[in-house]
């Protein structure tokens, strides 16, 4: 699969791939991190994207209906977003701009939190745009698949410095923190720092689970059982608690574009 998402991109950076009615760039193609950390997912993906580059049918199982433009083949039945609803305006917030679980509340609610928090955890955002060009260029030939995308300016390099200093953690917290192994938001590494900055936490970690979703992202994710002890309880596990969460399953409807 990864020679021909390559291809791909070459071939849409050459001359645009007319998808679903819309030109896909290569740099469109590769703007979607969802498609990074879901292989289930990814092969169905690019399976459709081909098929459109060749002027070939569809594979079945790979599009929802009732969807349409670049996000067509992303969103069949039974497809988590792996990053929770992240797409381009920030998380909880769906490719069609609107927030996950109510109609009422504007897409720029979620938006604007996201980047309060982003933007106010530190002071170290560069200010001058042209760094941000800089990096992306760097970071486009370091790591091709999505460094130049993360690399690029953000809202930050124009709002002001943080108001408030971080807070210390002097003390210690007893407190339940969940992390998913291929979390594309909270890193592993990030995650797991948190937890040793909280002394006297807990950590549950999913290995094997994708998304920033951790508690209740499935039915059948590992985290559930330690983490509704906890709630049921209040109690800490005695002990860190790493689980497994189980493989995900195939849209059955979909087995024959893999």
């Amino acid at each position: 699969m990864s020679a021909t998402f390559w291809a791909l991109v070459a071939r849409a950076d050459r001359d645009p791939i007319n998808h679903y009615g819309e030109r896909m760039t290569g740099d469109d193609i590769r703007a979607d991190p969802s498609l990074f950390f879901d292989p289930h997912a990814a092969s169905v993906v690019i399976k459709g994207i081909k098929a459109s580059a060749d002027k070939a049918p569809q594979p079945p199982g790979g599009t929802d209906p009732g969807v349409s433009g670049k996000d067509a083949d992303r969103k069949w039945p039974g497809m988590p977003s792996p990053l929770g609803g992240v797409r381009g305006a920030g998380p909880g917030v769906d490719a069609g701009g609107t927030s996950e679980g109510t109609d009422a509340t504007p897409a720029n609610n979620a938006t604007a939190v996201y980047w309060a928090v982003v933007c106010g955890d530190t002071d170290s955002w560069p200010r001058d745009p042209e760094q941000y060009a800089r990096d992306a260029a760097r970071d486009k030939v370091k790591h091709p698949l999505y460094g130049d995308f993360a690399s690029n300016i953000k809202p930050c390099a124009f709002w002001q410095r943080p108001l408030e200093p971080a807070t210390p953690m002097k003390t210690r917290a007893g407190v339940l923190t969940v992390q998913n192994e291929w979390d594309p938001m909270t890193p592993l590494s990030s995650g797991q720092g948190l937890h040793q900055a909280l002394r006297g936490s807990r950590m549950v970690l999913a290995l094997g689970g994708q998304g920033h979703g951790v508690y209740l992202s499935h039915p059948t994710a590992c985290a559930n059982t330690p983490v509704n002890a906890y709630l049921s309880t209040g109690r800490l596990p005695a002990k860190d608690v790493t689980c497994h969460n189980p493989p995900p399953t195939p849209d059955p409807e979909g087995a024959g574009a893999r």
